[in-house]
């Protein structure tokens, strides 16, 4: 069996590059799906706060609000 080509050699090499980075991409997307469907939720819980708070007739943002178990919501 002959030995590859430095030109066979590099292709490899390049193929195997490619396929790393295709394994690291899907690593991290896997490794971080729980992270993004919580911020997804979040967003979605926000949007809902937020509209409740319309409903009910506040103006302030639902950002500047802060809720104490002391005092209730403060605006």
């Amino acid at each position: 069996m002959s030995e590859p080509t430095l030109e066979e050699m590099q292709k490899q090499i390049e193929g195997m590059e490619k396929e790393l980075l295709e394994a690291k991409k899907a690593y991290r997307e896997r490794r971080t799906s729980g992270l993004r469907d919580a911020m997804e939720a979040k967003k979605l819980a926000d949007e809902a706060v937020k509209e409740e708070m319309k409903a009910l007739g506040y103006r302030s943002s639902y950002s500047s609000l802060e809720w104490s178990p002391f005092t209730g919501w403060k605006f």
